[in-house]
C-alpha cells in the first residue's frame, strides 16, 4: 500500500527532499547582508523588545508578517536558525500548493517542472530575492496565503479560501485586488461565513496592534509617509530600473527574449530525445538570463484572450487571478528582482493556456531550464565562503563583503551591549548578529528614504537620540538614482555626522566602512 502511494507520488518525494537538500546546502547563504533581508529579523525582535508596529518602528508592509514572526521568536527564540526554519516551513506550503494547483489543469511531470523551475530560480537564488530569506515576509506569507485561498476556491471551501485571503491581505496589501474574482466564484454561497472568515484575521491583526498601543494617528501618520513614498522620484527610478514600469525601449529585450528561448523550443517539438535534451542542457547554460520570462505575463494575457471560450469557469479563474495578482511585475518577471515570487502563477498560467500539443516541450524546456539555473545559482552560492559567525547564529558572505564581518567583530569586542548602532544606509544584519539596536524610525536611509522624509526631519532625529555609533559604507545604492550616501545625495545628514562624530575606524574593502562615535561633549 505504501509502495503504492510513493509510485503515485514519486514526484511530491523528490521535489520536497530537494527542497530540503538546497536549504541545507545554503543554509546561512540565503539573503543579503547590505538589503531588506534582516530588517525581516530585527523588527519583530524589537517588537518582543517592547516596540510597537507604525508607533515605534516605521514599516511600509501590512503587520501580519511582523506579528507572526515575533510570535514565532517568541515561542522558539530570536535565533537566526528559527528565522531561516520558518522560511522553509513556508517554502514546503508554498511549493506543495503550487504542485496541487498546477495538476489540477496539468500532468504531474510538467507541474513537477514548474516546482523544480521555482526552485531553482527562487530557493537558490543569491541574492535579495530568495524565497528561504526573502526582502520582505510579507510577500513570501502573502503568496502562501493566495495560493491556498485559489486552492479552496477551486474546492469550493469558500469559507477557507476568504480566511486565507483575509491573511494574504493582512501581509501584502496589493492582492486586495483578487476580491472580486473571489466574489464571482462564490458569489451568494455560505455569504455569511465567508464574510465571517474574511473579517477573523483583520479584526485579530488590528485588534494586537492596539493592544500593543498603536493609535489611529500613528497609522494615519504612516500611510501618509508611504504615500508621499510612492510619489517620490526615487522610487519612480527604482521601478524604471528593475523592469516594474514599462518601457518601450524594452520591447526588443522581448523579441530577444523569446527568440533566444523560441529556439530550443522549437527543436524539443519536434526532436524531442535524449540528445536533443543535452543539447539544449548546453546551448541554454550559455544564453539563460534572469530576463528569461521577461515577457511571460503579455504572453499569457494574449493566449487567455484567444482561448477564452474554451476555457472552462476554474481555467478563467485561475488564469485571470494570476494576472491580477501579478500586475505589479506584469511587464517585467525578472528573475534578480521582485518578480520570483509570481513564478507560481506565471508558471501554471501558461500551462494553462498554451496548446496541448506544445505543453510537452515546454515542459522539457523548463525542466532544462531549471537544471541549468540551479548549477548558476550554486555556483553563485558557493561564493559565499566568508563566515560570520556569532551567539545569534550564523551568516555566509561574499569574499568582497568582508568589511561586513570586520564590522561585526569590531561592534561586538568594542562596544557596550546597550550602544545603539546605525548603519547606513542600510545594514540591520550587523545589529541582528551583534545584538544591538537600531534606530526604529530610520534603519535605512537609501534615497528613497531620505526622499521622503527629508534631511531636515532626520538630522532632527539623531539629534534628539544621538546614537552611540554610526556606521557608513559605501554601498551602491544607484538603484535609487542616487549612487552613495553622503557624496550624491544625504550631505546635511554627513555633515551632521561628521560634527559630531568622531571617525575611530575605517575597514577598506570592495564594500568600505566607516565607524563614527559620538563625541564626548
Amino acid at each position: 500500500m505504501k509502495e503504492g502511494i510513493l509510485k503515485r507520488n514519486w514526484q511530491v518525494v523528490l521535489f520536497n527532499i530537494i527542497i530540503i537538500a538546497c536549504f541545507i546546502f545554503g543554509y546561512g547563504r540565503f539573503g543579503d547582508v547590505f538589503v531588506d533581508s534582516f530588517r525581516e529579523f530585527y523588527i519583530p525582535e524589537q517588537m518582543l523588545n517592547g516596540q510597537s508596529l507604525y508607533k515605534d518602528i516605521f514599516v511600509i508592509y501590512p503587520p501580519f508578517a511582523y506579528l507572526l514572526n515575533a510570535f514565532l521568536f517568541f515561542i522558539f527564540g530570536t535565533k537566526l536558525k528559527v528565522f531561516y526554519i520558518t522560511g522553509l516551513a513556508a517554502v514546503l506550503g508554498i511549493l506543495n500548493l503550487v504542485y496541487k494547483l498546477s495538476s489540477k489543469f496539468i500532468d504531474k511531470n510538467s507541474s513537477l517542472g514548474i516546482v523544480l523551475f521555482i526552485i531553482s530560480a527562487g530557493c537558490l537564488s543569491p541574492n535579495v530575492f530568495n524565497l528561504f530569506v526573502p526582502y520582505s515576509f510579507g510577500i513570501l506569507y502573502g503568496i502562501l496565503f493566495v495560493l491556498g485561498s485559489l486552492y479552496f476556491i477551486l474546492e469550493e471551501k469558500y469559507p477557507i479560501a476568504y480566511f486565507l485571503y483575509s491573511l494574504a491581505i493582512c501581509s501584502k496589501y496589493e492582492f486586495i485586488l483578487l476580491f472580486p474574482l473571489l466574489f464571482w466564484m462564490s458569489g451568494k454561497r455560505d455569504l455569511i461565513k465567508n464574510v465571517i472568515a474574511f473579517l477573523i484575521p483583520i479584526v485579530f491583526t488590528v485588534t494586537v496592534l492596539f493592544i500593543q498601543g498603536v493609535r489611529v494617528n500613528d497609522i494615519i501618520l504612516a500611510v501618509h509617509f508611504v504615500v508621499g513614498m510612492s510619489s517620490a522620484k526615487t522610487l519612480y527610478w527604482f521601478y524604471s530600473v528593475s523592469g516594474l514600469i514599462f518601457r518601450p525601449e524594452i520591447l526588443p529585450v522581448y523579441a530577444v527574449n523569446i527568440i533566444k528561448y523560441a529556439i530550443p523550443f522549437v527543436i524539443l517539438y519536434f526532436f524531442r530525445n535524449f540528445f536533443t535534451c543535452v543539447i539544449t542542457l548546453v546551448y541554454l547554460y550559455f544564453v539563460i538570463n534572469p530576463e528569461i520570462f521577461i515577457y511571460l505575463f503579455p504572453l499569457i494575457a494574449v493566449f487567455f484572450v484567444i482561448n477564452f471560450r474554451k476555457s472552462d469557469k476554474n481555467k478563467r479563474f485561475f488564469v485571470a487571478a494570476s494576472i491580477l495578482v501579478s500586475l505589479k511585475i506584469f511587464f517585467a518577471l525578472t528573475l534578480q528582482s521582485y518578480g520570483v515570487y509570481f513564478l507560481p502563477f506565471g508558471l501554471i498560467a501558461l500551462f494553462i493556456t498554451i496548446p496541448d500539443k506544445l505543453k510537452k516541450p515546454l515542459g522539457t524546456l523548463i525542466i532544462c531550464a531549471a537544471v541549468i539555473l540551479g548549477i548558476k545559482n550554486v555556483q553563485a552560492l558557493s561564493l559565499k565562503k566568508e563566515k560570520i559567525q556569532t551567539r545569534n547564529g550564523v551568516v555566509y558572505i561574499f569574499q568582497h563583503n568582508s568589511a561586513i564581518k570586520k564590522a561585526v567583530e569590531f561592534i561586538e569586542n568594542k562596544t557596550d551591549k546597550d550602544d545603539t548602532i546605525i548603519v547606513l544606509p542600510e545594514g540591520l544584519s550587523v545589529n541582528v548578529l551583534t545584538g544591538r539596536k537600531s534606530d526604529n524610525k530610520f534603519y535605512s536611509l537609501i534615497p528613497l528614504y531620505v526622499e521622503t522624509f527629508g534631511e531636515d526631519l532626520i538630522i532632527e532625529r539623531l539629534e534628539k537620540t544621538l546614537p552611540e555609533y554610526i556606521l557608513i559604507t559605501n554601498y551602491d545604492t544607484s538603484n535609487y538614482y542616487y549612487s552613495s550616501f553622503g557624496n550624491d545625495y544625504a550631505k546635511e545628514i554627513y555633515r551632521f555626522i561628521s560634527d559630531n562624530y568622531a571617525n575611530i575606524e575605517s575597514i577598506d574593502d570592495r564594500i568600505s566602512v566607516k565607524i563614527f562615535k559620538l563625541k564626548k561633549i
